[in-house]
Parts: C-alpha cells; sequence; structure tokens
C-alpha cells in the first residue's frame, strides 16, 4: 500500500537536545512524540524506509494516511453524519428581550417584553414536536438573553414543562445558562440547580473592577463588577455548591483596551480562591451585527496574549484544555438538525446572534417561523449548506490544517466577510510545547514516542 503524510498535521519545533519532534493530528486529535530521523524521513516521503512498527502507530495516530484516501471528503462526511446521528435536541430560549446592562459592544436593542403565558404555551409545543421528528434521547435547553434572569418567573414555568416534556419522550433533561451574573444571587443559582436542573452557568467578567466597570456597566452607567464577583463568591463558598453536580464558567471578552486586565482577574479569581472551583476562559471581541470587531486584537496578537494567559493559568494550576481533545463536527447552533432559537417576542431563529440585532430583522432568511404566526414557516435553514459550502471552496477552511477541530469556526461572519479564525490557527505550535510540559513525565517514560 502507497501511503501520504496527512494535510492535517502540526509539527513543533525540534526538541529534547534537538533530537525529538512533536506532531500532532488534527483528525486523530492525538499528539506523538518521534524522532528527529523519523521526522526527516516523513518531510521527505521516504515511507519504505519506515519500520513497521513505527508505521502502524503513524498509521493509528493517523499521521500517515492511504495515498487514495480524501481527508477532506472524510471530514466532510463525518461532520454530516454527525449531524444526521445527533441524538441530543438543542433548543435556546430567551424568556426577556430586557437586560440592565449596557455593554458597549453588545449588538442587541433591548426592551422590556417577555414571553407571554401563551408563547410559552407554543414553545412547549413547538419543542414537543421537534423531539417527535425523530428519536431523540436527550433533550438539552440553553437559557440565552438579552439577559435571561430578567423572565426569571419563565425560566420556572417553562423548566418545569421541559422536564416533564422530556420524561414523557424518554428523553434525559439538561439545562445551561449565559448570564451577566448581576441577578445571580446565592438563593436563585441553587434553586435553578436543584429544582430546575440548570448545571452550567456561563459568567461574564470583562477583567477586574475598573476594566469591567468602563465597559458592562448598567444602561444608567452604574458600576456592577461588584455586585456579580460578590454573588459569584456567595455561591462558590456555600458548602452547598461543592456537592452538587453544577459548573461555573467565566468568560473574559479581550479586545485592545483591556486585555492586560485579563491576568488581574486571574490573580483576583485565585487569590479569592475561586479559580480552583471555575473554569475560565477568554473570547475576542467580535461583530454582532456592528463594528465591535474593529477593536478586537489582531488573530495573530490574540493568538500571543492566549499563550500568556494559558502559561498563568497553568502557573496556578488551573485545568484547561490545550489541545482539542475531540474534533468539532457540528460547529454552532445553527448546524443542529432541528436546534432552534426562540425569543420574547415568538420569533424562531437557528442562530443565537440574530434575535434584537436591528441589522438583522428584516432579513427573512435567517427567520425560520413566528409562533403567533404559525402560517409563516421558512423551511431553509441559515447556513444548513456549511459542510458542503466548505467542501466546495467557498471559504478558506477547504485547506485549513485545523479543520477537523475547528470546524469553521461561526458561519455567519463568514458569509459577512469577517474572518472568524480562531486564536488555536495561529499558536497550535505553541501549545504543542505546553501540552507536552504539561505531561512531559508521561512522554518521557516512552509511552508516546516513536
Amino acid at each position: 500500500m502507497k501511503y501520504k503524510l496527512s494535510d492535517y498535521l502540526v509539527f513543533s519545533q525540534p526538541i529534547i537536545s534537538n533530537k525529538y519532534v512533536l506532531v500532532y493530528s488534527t483528525i486523530s486529535t492525538t499528539m506523538i512524540l518521534i524522532q528527529l530521523d523519523l521526522y526527516h524521513i516523513l518531510i521527505n516521503k521516504l515511507f519504505d524506509k519506515i519500520d513497521n512498527t513505527s508505521l502502524n502507530e503513524l498509521l493509528k495516530n493517523k499521521i500517515l494516511v492511504s495515498s487514495s484516501f480524501n481527508e477532506l471528503d472524510f471530514i466532510i462526511q463525518e461532520n454530516k453524519e454527525a449531524i444526521k446521528n445527533e441524538d441530543l435536541l438543542y433548543q435556546v430560549i430567551s424568556p426577556s428581550a430586557n437586560c440592565q446592562l449596557g455593554c458597549e459592544y453588545c449588538g442587541q436593542v433591548h426592551t422590556k417584553k417577555k414571553l407571554t403565558d401563551n408563547l410559552n404555551k407554543k414553545i412547549i409545543e413547538r419543542i414537543s414536536n421537534n423531539l417527535k421528528i425523530k428519536k431523540y434521547k436527550k433533550l438539552g435547553i440553553s437559557w440565552f438573553g438579552a439577559e435571561p434572569l430578567m423572565g426569571l418567573l419563565n425560566i420556572r414555568k417553562l423548566s418545569a414543562a421541559l422536564m416533564e416534556l422530556a420524561s414523557k419522550n424518554n428523553c434525559t433533561y439538561s439545562a445551561k445558562m449565559v448570564t451577566n451574573g448581576l441577578s445571580l444571587k446565592k438563593d436563585i443559582f441553587f434553586d435553578l440547580v436543584e429544582n430546575y436542573k440548570v448545571e452550567n452557568f456561563e459568567i461574564t467578567l470583562d477583567g477586574t473592577e475598573e476594566n469591567h466597570d468602563a465597559r458592562r456597566h448598567t444602561k444608567l452607567k452604574d458600576k456592577t463588577f461588584a455586585l456579580i464577583f460578590k454573588n459569584l463568591k456567595d455561591i462558590v463558598n456555600d458548602p452547598r455548591f461543592d456537592q452538587l453536580n453544577c459548573a461555573i464558567r467565566i468568560r473574559c471578552n479581550v479586545d485592545e483596551s483591556n486585555y492586560n486586565s485579563a491576568f488581574d482577574l486571574i490573580e483576583l479569581l485565585d487569590k479569592e480562591k475561586i479559580l480552583e472551583k471555575i473554569s475560565f476562559y477568554t473570547a475576542p471581541i467580535h461583530s454582532w451585527g456592528n463594528d465591535a470587531h474593529l477593536n478586537a486584537l489582531s488573530h495573530q496578537n490574540y493568538s500571543k496574549f492566549q499563550i500568556n494567559e494559558y502559561l498563568l493559568l497553568m502557573k496556578k494550576q488551573h485545568s484547561f484544555a490545550i489541545l482539542p481533545g475531540k474534533k468539532t463536527n457540528i460547529v454552532c447552533t445553527s448546524l443542529h438538525e432541528h436546534a432552534e432559537v426562540f425569543d420574547a417576542d415568538g420569533n424562531v431563529y437557528n442562530c443565537t446572534e440574530i434575535s434584537q440585532v436591528d441589522v438583522y430583522k428584516d432579513i427573512h432568511a435567517f427567520k425560520l417561523g413566528k409562533l403567533n404566526d404559525e402560517s409563516y414557516v421558512n423551511t431553509e435553514r441559515s447556513f444548513a449548506s456549511w459542510n458542503d459550502d466548505i467542501l466546495n471552496g467557498e471559504v478558506p477552511c477547504t485547506t485549513c490544517r485545523i479543520l477537523p477541530i475547528c470546524g469553521g469556526a461561526c458561519p455567519k461572519l463568514w458569509k459577512e466577510g469577517i474572518s472568524p479564525c480562531p486564536a488555536i490557527k495561529y499558536n497550535i505550535e505553541d501549545r504543542l510545547l505546553l501540552e507536552f510540559s504539561k505531561r512531559k513525565e508521561e512522554y518521557l517514560q516512552l509511552k508516546n514516542i516513536v
């Protein structure tokens, strides 16, 4: 059989006295340590010089593949199969169109509208119909915004009905929430976890107090950091927190004006004994139907910043994934076969970044339906052709070595002419070295050396 080097590989610089090289396959999502001689054999395509034991290891990790193997076709087909065979019905609900905050980079227009009892009923009916389309085994709900806790009563009402619906359809039930954290008081948090199965929370803190309050203030310009941070401390310091199966993730949005404050936030979370109980990540500011991305760090600068972020988190012994441990077959909400986003106006979408954004309000293609207008049904789901778009070379992802672990990032941003490429595209070689430093003993025991 003839072989070829995979198109989806990342090699490190020579390490350990220039005797070895790390190689990571984005298709198998595995990293192995190879001897420098073997590296030169691979690069020069002298595959007949590889011994059988090494050859089998290289094939197993998809460093080498059959010369007749079309890797891109395989990736796209695998993505399509993952969508077709998915057993989770994922639904996003915005119980309120309101938010206390007036974040400078937010693209939404907030109003005082909330889901009515009639819309709640129609959401349950629609999700019930979605569950019957195919035999789903899991029902997953994401409480989203504006700010979901502005519609807490609706969350409680709908959660009870959704849990009952899942049970009737022999499905497991789980829920998560993306919240600004301002109203996430301790009693509300534990009520949501214990009674309504909201098990994952994402809270945004854009650095420490000064930087956060300059960006994430209320619409009346009131400061918010101290209140959110107190809520966080109260929750994680409660003895019940460690006993429950729940998780809190802190997101820090960064751009040119505040990225250094992310390091200060990590230090503060560590000092307050919070970092060890939550997960933490940063995200670059992006376009939300606006020009927020113009203030973002460049891809290259953010990727360098992220490595420094990782170094600090490693120093604090914070657990996080340096390299992806699995591929991204379904890149976003819009690619899930029957995922839907319901907003407080009764609109139905399949992308979380469309609702309440003025620039999209008249774009019919983004809307799947209207709950109070059953005659309005759009059968064309936005971005349904995404995998074929990649296959046909309509986006740069077609020839990108990180495609299997990235999935193409955000189809909407690509369509808008904005590159959503993640930092790993630019810093993956550095990540290999970080991963090796973290697992050095394992590698030096020759478990992964070829």
